[in-house]
């Protein structure tokens, strides 16, 4: 039987070439008058995107503001300047320009500047948003999908521990996409967004689900797309419609289409925010990458029916016994990431045996608590098993 649910997904998408000098008109239809844009370090100020952005802002009269500096696996000390920018100059939408880190570094100044509570509650789940700004969102890059969803992931240094939370108070108010502004993501970013947009999706898809699940149907439509334009896009970095795609599938991904009716869980997005949390420099999508075939080895044994399911809709696996062929689909995938360049080990990106009990303390609260996954929960010794796995 199907969970009761609620469900909105409020964000309005204008989606095509040039659109981004549309957003002077789309912030005053949502009387915006004092903004705050929020960027990453460079690249969008290079590319000539924000002098177009400010452009069209000004030719409605509205007043911006500029925060600059948000890395990869985003920290409160940049939210903390956020909020102090916010009250100074009394903010009333923010515009994030960017992908997953600047746009979810722009949500949570959004939910806590007005916030009494410390700025890391939310995060460690601690408190709900009960208000939040509005945001509105350029992309830049298609990974993450926080575009339009309802999550904010935070990475705090102090204690290496990277979480999110979900609210859709913080859900984007609207997402312009154009696709040549992708066109400038390298390589490796782009197969780091492809991995993302694969593992938010497969993290449902694994999730339990009751016969003939429609939410499964959208996941296993999407992957297929991913695969199929996801090495296109990694090849061809100007093919529009590959971008275009690509795009398209990063904003569906991670808006709760392909979970809705279903309770889901991410248990490799779990292990992976322990590695990028205290290993800041590995990028999440690298992260994902080497740890999801570790996952799926120790956890298809409960759950073959679906990864056989999986290996023949995205890969037209034939083998017609079960086992063989999830251990196709795995194998499929573990080809697939090496064909974006993907490492497939931990060690090949600076983590050492002797960080392995760290990390898996880390996913387990020192062993306190469990990623409660339908087929085997998550403890202590499976994360630490996965670990090794992949080492």
């Amino acid at each position: 039987m199907m969970n009761s649910f609620d469900f909105q997904a409020k964000t309005e998408i204008y989606f095509g070439k040039g659109r981004e000098e549309e957003v002077g008109k789309i912030l005053k239809k949502h009387n915006a008058k004092n903004i705050l844009i929020v960027i990453g370090k460079k690249s969008v100020i290079k590319s000539g995107l924000l002098g177009r952005v400010t452009h069209s802002l000004e030719g409605e009269n509205i007043t911006y503001h500029i925060l600059q500096g948000v890395r990869a696996n985003p920290t409160f000390d940049l939210v903390r300047e956020g909020n102090k920018m916010v009250i100074e100059n009394q903010i009333d939408f923010i515009l994030a320009i960017g992908g997953g880190s600047v746009i979810d570094t722009a949500k949570c100044i959004a939910a806590t500047t007005y916030y009494s509570g410390d700025i890391k509650d939310f995060n460690l789940h601690k408190a709900s948003p009960t208000s939040a700004l509005p945001v509105g969102v350029i992309l830049t890059i298609a990974a993450a999908g926080s575009e339009m969803s309802a999550s904010c992931v935070i990475q705090d240094d102090e204690t290496e521990i990277k979480l999110g939370f979900l609210s859709d108070l913080i859900r984007p108010v609207f997402a312009i996409e154009n696709p040549e502004l992708t066109y400038s993501v390298n390589k490796e970013q782009t197969a780091y967004g492809v991995v993302d947009i694969l593992m938010h999706t497969f993290e449902r898809y694994f999730s339990y689900s009751d016969k003939n699940e429609l939410a499964d149907e959208f996941a296993l439509g999407l992957l297929k797309n991913v695969v199929e334009v996801g090495l296109i896009a990694y090849n061809e970095p100007e093919n529009y419609d590959a971008r275009a795609r690509i795009m398209l599938d990063s904003t569906i991904s991670h808006n709760g289409y392909t979970s809705i009716g279903k309770k889901y869980v991410f248990p490799v997005h779990a292990l992976e925010h322990a590695v990028s949390g205290r290993f800041a420099n590995i990028a999440h999508g690298c992260g994902l990458a080497i740890l999801f075939p570790g996952w799926a080895e120790r956890y298809y044994i409960y759950d073959i029916d679906k990864f056989a399911r999986l290996g023949r809709h995205v890969f037209g696996i034939k083998e017609t016994k079960k086992k063989e062929a999830a251990l196709k689909c795995i194998k499929a995938f573990k080809s697939y990431f090496k064909k974006l360049g993907m490492p497939s080990r931990l060690s090949e990106v600076g983590v050492k045996e002797s960080d392995i009990d760290a990390l898996a303390d880390i996913v387990s609260g020192k062993g306190s608590k469990v990623v409660d996954h339908h087929c085997h929960p998550l403890d202590r010794e499976t994360a630490k098993e996965i670990y090794l796995k992949v080492l």
